[in-house]
């Protein structure tokens, strides 16, 4: 155990690794660890093995690893799951809503944490709790209300209810405008930024505006990338939204086209499904390789302070 001896003490120290139950209960948990991370990669192993199986092998065999595998066999299943998710296109679309709801969430969030922060206009304390309370409501509520102003926007057109937002993604760009908590979470870190930077700012004539794109944004670099991550995971995730508003084939989604893929073509295989859903989630297990540290940092930029 002196690989520990320079760690931070967590649930259990050095001192508790040299005894019998410490060390008990230290391979008790790091076998918890293992099971729990076989859990988790088994299943998407399991779905990449399959898809490269026959129809017959997979109703027939319990074998994990696939039967004279070959590269030609395997080329052609990748090309048949690439072909019915329309890989290129969907992801295409995909990244085109994640990157709106990025720019619509972090200016009308970071504006929303900006004006209760720093600007506090009467009732900005009713904002906040009202805020706060809206993330403890059930999304289903709002799903039927949300959808009938998708049908007919009230607020746009000279005659109210005429422009319809189907079809298009404003109701993904506006739901990630809407969220909560990171209105929250901007308008911590603005309070921890020190009044020095804005005072100096006033007195050499900045305005609101100028405050905030060139002092509050530029100092929320950690906040920006966690929240932009979550953003881009969540439109990889997204279905339902995407699936009630998307009816035009050319504008899908990656998670709307794995449904399609099974509930309007009879003929795909299980092979084919599974590997496309294999392949379907390899541009969120890339982000997370690359912006694992953002990602499991934010545990502690989603502290709510008091």
């Amino acid at each position: 155990m002196k690989r520990f001896e320079n760690k931070q003490a967590g649930l259990l120290s050095v001192s508790d690794l040299k005894t019998a139950k410490g060390k008990a209960v230290y391979w008790f948990m790091f076998a918890c660890m293992v099971a729990l991370g076989l859990v988790c990669i088994v299943p998407f192993i399991w779905a990449l093995m399959t898809g490269f199986k026959s129809s017959q092998e997979i109703y027939s065999s319990f074998s994990f690893f696939p039967k004279d595998l070959t590269w030609p066999s395997a080329k052609q299943h990748i090309s048949d799951a690439m072909n019915g998710l329309k890989f290129w296109k969907t992801t295409f679309n995909t990244v085109f809503m994640a990157a709106g709801e990025v720019v619509c969430g972090i200016l009308v969030t970071g504006l929303g944490g900006y004006v209760i922060s720093r600007l506090k206009p009467k009732g900005a304390r009713l904002m906040f709790l009202l805020f706060t309370w809206s993330m403890m409501l059930p999304a289903q509520i709002r799903l039927v209300p949300q959808y009938i102003s998708f049908l007919s926007f009230p607020f746009l057109g000279e005659v109210p209810g005429e422009i319809s937002l189907m079809d298009t993604y404003w109701p993904m760009w506006l739901g990630a405008a809407a969220n909560c908590f990171n209105i929250i979470l901007f308008k911590n870190h603005f309070d921890s930024i020190s009044d020095s930077f804005v005072d100096a700012a006033k007195l050499d004539g900045c305005g609101n505006g100028r405050i905030f794109f060139s002092i509050m944004i530029p100092m929320s670099g950690p906040i920006l990338i966690y929240v932009t991550i979550m953003y881009i995971k969540g439109a990889f995730a997204s279905f339902l939204t995407p699936y009630l508003v998307l009816s035009n084939n050319e504008l899908y989604t990656l998670s709307v086209r794995l449904y399609q893929m099974v509930s309007a073509a009879g003929d795909v295989t299980m092979s084919t499904y599974m590997l496309a859903l294999t392949i379907a989630s390899l541009p969120t297990l890339l982000l997370f390789c690359i912006f694992q540290k953002y990602i499991t940092g934010g545990v502690n930029l989603g502290g709510v302070k008091g």
